[in-house]
């Protein structure tokens, strides 16, 4: 008994005196004001003319069209109803998701919550940033395309996507204002390929490991190495029946990019006249009219035509896949492919190069990284840019890994890539 009165006694004491000792700290506040940081807004869209005829959000006969997906994040001191109906303008980031990425890819990596804490520890200056979903069939188009069936990207993201921004968020943006885009896996392309096709819109351009390279440094690596593993994944490999068994399994990553990837680069109908339809507006709901096939003009060769995917009701859209059944790549059709890669894109330019003419770069890589051979094209390509006459200190490279046990394979460290990011783009920003 004694001996527990003495513990209770010593116990007595040291609550009184930790008592003492937080009454002398003051009231327990943070050093800096609680925010509740910026906001997320949702702002989609149906961008009728830009996707018109796009598998998976063209009127089918099952419903209405589908609005492009957009989240939107806008920073504590530019959201218009705090400033009396008039929003202090930011500079803009657009982020563009991975294969099968949705508007929420980025906020659900963290987005929001890094957002307010590098903008609350002066880390990096207010910005908003947009994120558009990738594409919903097939996992994505490559942000790519000029029409039916992938869709016209080309001038959805540099021109349609930014004058709908700054009509839409009242006067938090405007085209006064530096805008920079970045991406991941096959948005890295899609950013890219973005500031190709719209010089002088983008100031700055960031990219984790992606398709950056579809042939690889000496033209037979990239894709090509994965052609016969497409069909290896789905056990066609030499099949001679390959076309009208080849599937879109959402479990088959592979085989869906390569068909994201036809419907932009070697689509069947290589154009679609739809001058004589009647063009309602957008948020009308609209059923696909049946254009006549004197109106639809398609490659004329079937080796590699892949007709049993896309269903009628989504117009019956084919494509071409670049390998044949045995992985070799398929001349006529590949060379489409190449036609679209970032070097060519580059180089069809009267002045190569000068489409990143004051436009900062930002890669980062891993050796770690697993899918769609993208390590290998992501370095090729970033030794074609340092061979490409621009200036050494438009270009940053980071190299980045996982942890003994948690390699980064994929996306497991998006957050900590964000980070660097977000510095890299709004450094960028102070210096346009």
């Amino acid at each position: 008994m004694l001996r527990y009165m003495k513990r209770l006694l010593i116990v007595t004491i040291l609550t009184l005196v930790l008592s003492a000792g937080c009454t002398d700290r003051g009231p327990n506040v943070p050093d800096r004001p609680v925010s509740e940081g910026g906001i997320m807004e949702e702002l989609d869209h149906d961008f009728f003319q830009e996707l018109f005829l796009q598998i998976g959000r063209n009127a089918s006969t099952k419903g209405p069209r589908v609005p492009l997906q957009i989240k939107m994040y806008t920073p504590e001191g530019s959201i218009p109803w705090i400033h009396g109906g008039q929003g202090k303008p930011v500079p803009l980031l657009v982020l563009l998701p991975p294969q099968d990425g949705k508007a929420y890819y980025f906020f659900d990596h963290g987005l929001k919550q890094l957002a307010d804490e590098l903008i609350a520890e002066g880390a990096i200056k207010p910005m908003a940033i947009a994120c558009v979903e990738n594409a919903p069939f097939f996992g994505g188009y490559f942000y790519a395309g000029h029409s039916a069936p992938a869709g016209d990207y080309d001038t959805l993201i540099g021109r349609s996507l930014l004058e709908y921004l700054y009509n839409s968020t009242g006067g938090v943006l405007n085209d006064s204002l530096p805008v920079g885009i970045g991406g991941v896996g096959m948005g890295a392309y899609g950013a890219f390929r973005a500031v190709l096709m719209n010089k002088g819109v983008f100031t700055s351009v960031s990219a984790t490991d992606g398709p950056l390279d579809f042939d690889g440094p000496n033209g037979d690596g990239g894709f090509v190495e994965m052609f016969e593993k497409a069909l290896l994944e789905q056990g066609l490999l030499g099949d001679p029946g390959w076309r009208t068994k080849f599937d879109s399994s959402g479990a088959w990553h592979l085989s869906r990019l390569f068909i994201g990837g036809a419907l932009a680069f070697s689509p069947h109908d290589t154009l679609v006249d739809t001058s004589g339809i009647h063009q309602v507006t957008s948020v009308t709901s609209y059923r696909m009219n049946t254009i006549p096939d004197s109106q639809r003009y398609i490659i004329d060769d079937t080796m590699t035509l892949i007709t049993e995917i896309v269903k009628p009701d989504q117009f019956n859209f084919d494509f071409h896949l670049p390998f044949d059944n045995t992985g070799k790549p398929y001349s006529l059709i590949w060379n489409m492919w190449l036609e679209n890669n970032l070097e060519q894109i580059m180089l069809d330019d009267p002045s190569p190069g000068s489409q990143f003419r004051d436009v900062r770069i930002w890669i980062g890589s891993s050796s770690e990284f697993e899918f769609g051979n993208y390590r290998q094209q992501t370095l090729s390509w970033i030794d074609w840019l340092r061979h490409s006459a621009l200036d050494p200190q438009q270009i940053e490279v980071k190299e980045y890994s996982g942890y003994p046990g948690n390699p980064a394979t994929n996306d497991q460290y998006i957050y900590d890539l964000m980070r660097d990011i977000l510095i890299f783009h709004s450094k960028a920003f102070e210096e346009d």
